[in-house]
């Protein structure tokens, strides 16, 4: 599928250029909502507008504005995911309701895109980030470790919701994969400089008060704004735990 193969790319070409990340949450007053987690990717598309390939003659000129399912991307890969170790399939299993929204014009130099999901109850967003790993290497990966693309899969977030009050708790899952993966950053962190990680998060009801002070708020404080530099984020995920406290 051509879309996912320019986003695989797009994931690629981050390592060398500078994105943005937005993380936004809309919250219902009965705990359903919506969460996505988009990459603005813009500032690469001249770059992939420009790549040519032996099998390609003509650079790569499109507009695109999809909707597709991790359910979809996962019935066409069934075979070779019937293949995979039990844990993994089951793993895999947990992404079906997630969804991704790309939207991408060369012409005008812009590529944004995000994984997504509508829940009746927020800890059914606790699995976005593995979403947002799995789309990398075409979508689902199911390649070898060793032939898999850099993704930040140690750092995981988990979210609730109860009595008025909302968590966002990012933590490191897997110590040992953590390391590693901030040593393959140490080569990148420059490149990385200026790409940013930003909340924007919706509730119901006014912003009684958050534990995160540099927090801004909008007008009518329904809504959160809070941002971190990237690189900072991945090695210290704490840096954007938040809580919530909303007026009854």
């Amino acid at each position: 599928m051509r879309i996912l193969f320019l986003i695989s790319m797009s994931l690629c070409l981050l390592l060398f250029s500078s994105c943005e990340f937005t993380e936004t949450l809309v919250l219902n007053a009965d705990g359903s909502g919506e969460m996505k987690v988009q990459m603005d990717a813009s500032a690469m598309i001249a770059m992939m507008s420009s790549m040519g390939t032996e099998e390609e003659s003509t650079p790569i000129n499109d507009k695109i504005d999809t909707t597709f399912y991790f359910k979809d991307i996962l019935a066409n890969k069934k075979d070779s995911i019937a293949t995979l170790p039990i844990e993994q399939q089951e793993r895999l299993k947990k992404l079906e309701a997630y969804g991704v929204h790309v939207e991408m014009d060369t012409e005008a130099e812009k590529m944004v895109y995000d994984i997504f999901i509508n829940f009746k109850s927020i800890d059914e967003a606790n699995n976005l980030f593995d979403a947002f790993n799995q789309i990398n290497n075409t979508g689902v990966n199911t390649a070898s470790e060793s032939e898999k693309s850099p993704t930040q899969e140690s750092v995981k977030v988990k979210y609730s919701f109860e009595k008025n009050i909302f968590k966002r708790d990012a933590y490191i899952a897997d110590a040992e994969l953590h390391k590693t993966e901030m040593d393959s950053l140490k080569s990148m962190e420059m490149m990385l400089g200026g790409t940013l990680y930003k909340l924007n998060y919706t509730f119901p009801t006014k912003i009684k008060s958050t534990s995160q002070e540099d927090a801004t708020f909008s007008g009518d404080r329904k809504t959160l704004y809070y941002q971190v530099e990237y690189v900072e984020y991945l090695k210290n995920p704490d840096l954007m735990d938040l809580e919530v406290v909303l007026e009854k």
